[in-house]
């Protein structure tokens, strides 16, 4: 096996209010060296057979077989037969928002996306035919994107990340230790992020006043948020102020400007520019579409 590499984001670019994508494997046999990237991902093996690599342990996938792999694990997929295809579902951890530390409850030693690696009928009936159903309706969400089918597509993964959830006990052998530490860890996740939420509006909130506020130094909060949720203090606190400015974009006629300052920007220019960068489109132009807008596919929206 090769060196695993790090695989940024398909060249069809995956939306930033909308970080999922779904294609079929375009060539058969399927296969893909070891590699490793930020976005979750779920495999539905249409035919054939293949080997899969996740972190050193190796697993056979047969058809109708069903792949988990979590953010940042090292895998890839190998000895695949001469017929194999797959169909692949990638998905940004942000795309759960705040709920993001469900995932991580419950005293598991890795999120719900890295305790099941394969998933098959034969040996779990009852949530692989769960799981491969909506999978399959998120596909045809997603070829179709009928009015709301993003809404629809966030509901379904929201339901695979539950069934999985309940259908991964919590592992014996941790200690008390450790599931004190994550029962902690959970609880520090929801002071900081209502911490967020109640300063976002306030344009001189800085990491300092939060990390000040939970009690912790700014560095410790900075690894921290990275480490428990792969994005860091300045990212959720822009996509939580941008989540209130949608709200009274779509919903009020209230002046653009008025709404940047209300939403804790510091300038019309900093709020345009964050927009254009996490949205797609200018807030002039996702006003002018109010409710309409949420029903648009967005495509090509620039780099931050």
């Amino acid at each position: 096996m090769n060196q695993p590499f790090y695989e940024k984001e398909p060249l069809k670019s995956i939306e930033r209010t909308f970080p999922f994508l779904v294609w079929d494997s375009p060539r058969a046999p399927f296969w893909f060296p070891q590699h490793w990237h930020e976005r979750m991902e779920m495999l539905y093996v249409l035919k054939g057979s293949f080997n899969v690599d996740i972190n050193g342990k190796a697993w056979a996938g047969q058809q109708g077989d069903i792949v988990t792999i979590d953010t940042g694990l090292i895998h890839g997929f190998f000895d695949s037969s001469e017929d194999s295809a797959v169909r692949i579902f990638q998905f940004g951890p942000d795309i759960f928002n705040e709920t993001l530390v469900e995932l991580q409850s419950r005293g598991l030693a890795r999120p719900v996306f890295g305790q099941r690696p394969l998933i098959s009928a034969s040996a779990d009936k009852s949530l692989h035919d769960s799981l491969e159903r909506l999978l399959m309706e998120i596909d045809a969400e997603y070829k179709r994107q009928d009015p709301g089918y993003r809404l629809l597509i966030k509901a379904k993964l929201y339901e695979i990340a539950a069934l999985l959830l309940r259908n991964t006990p919590p592992l014996p052998q941790q200690s008390s230790r450790a599931r004190h530490n994550k029962k902690n860890n959970t609880q520090l996740l929801e002071r900081i992020f209502s911490c967020l939420y109640d300063n976002h509006d306030d344009p001189t909130f800085m990491l300092e006043d939060a990390a000040q506020e939970v009690g912790l130094s700014k560095f410790y909060l900075t690894r921290f948020l990275k480490e428990q949720t792969g994005q860091g203090f300045h990212e959720h606190l822009t996509r939580i102020r941008l989540r209130t400015a949608e709200n009274h974009l779509a919903n009020s006629d209230m002046p653009i400007t008025d709404i940047a300052f209300l939403c804790g920007f510091q300038s019309l220019a900093s709020f345009n520019r964050a927009f254009r960068c996490y949205i797609g489109v200018n807030p002039s132009v996702y006003q002018a579409r109010k409710q309409l807008f949420h029903d648009v596919p967005l495509h090509d929206a620039p780099s931050c």
